[in-house]
């Protein structure tokens, strides 16, 4: 209980929760006292699937940029943000049936020579239509112009009297964070793309 280690363990386990429901909120925040987050930011582009959700296809990777691209919106520091659901289904989807034997996304992390980066802080379990919960999102754009504003320290409070009858001690960490996006013209997303 004294070890130096254990202690570390702990404070880079605080440090990993923090940061998940940082960025949990900056991709789809917008609940009860919660910051707005992209996919609930009114004004993003919009590439939807379907009246039920499909699977992802080419056409709707090239619509996301086109997207962007129309609200020239189309710079800085461009990639796609999608979870590894998205990327696992991209990974056996061709691009084009029949005449074209390679995948929407191949071996290198890229789409369209953008980048893309993958987080289970992007949801996979939104609902389109009759695909109740089982939705996947994915989002291109500028992550220059999604801003994530802290104020003051990290406050930590230990308790021991909560859990006294157990002999546990409760600590309760507090920050104050926003979220905004700059320009909701520098981001696109598809809400309904099915992965199973």
């Amino acid at each position: 209980q004294s070890s130096p280690d254990a202690e570390e363990i702990f404070r880079a386990d605080m440090v990993q929760q923090i940061a998940t429901a940082v960025d949990t909120v900056a991709i789809n925040g917008g609940g009860s006292n919660e910051p707005t987050g992209i996919l609930q930011t009114s004004g993003i582009g919009a590439v939807n699937m379907g009246d039920n959700g499909l699977a992802p296809t080419w056409v709707s990777v090239v619509n996301n940029v086109r997207e962007v691209s129309i609200d020239n919106a189309l710079g800085g520091n461009l990639a796609f943000l999608t979870n590894p659901k998205v990327v696992g289904k991209m990974r056996q989807v061709v691009r084009v049936a029949s005449t074209d034997s390679r995948f929407i996304m191949d071996e290198n992390n890229t789409l369209m020579g953008y980048r893309v980066v993958q987080t289970n802080n992007v949801p996979s379990n939104l609902t389109k239509g009759t695909s109740s919960g089982v939705c996947s999102a994915i989002i291109f754009g500028n992550f220059n112009d999604l801003i994530i504003g802290q104020w003051g320290g990290t406050d930590i409070l230990v308790d021991p009297y909560t859990g006294s009858g157990s002999g546990t001690i409760r600590v309760v960490i507090f920050q104050d964070v926003d979220v905004a996006v700059r320009h909701a013209e520098s981001f696109s997303a598809t809400q309904d793309y099915l992965t199973t």
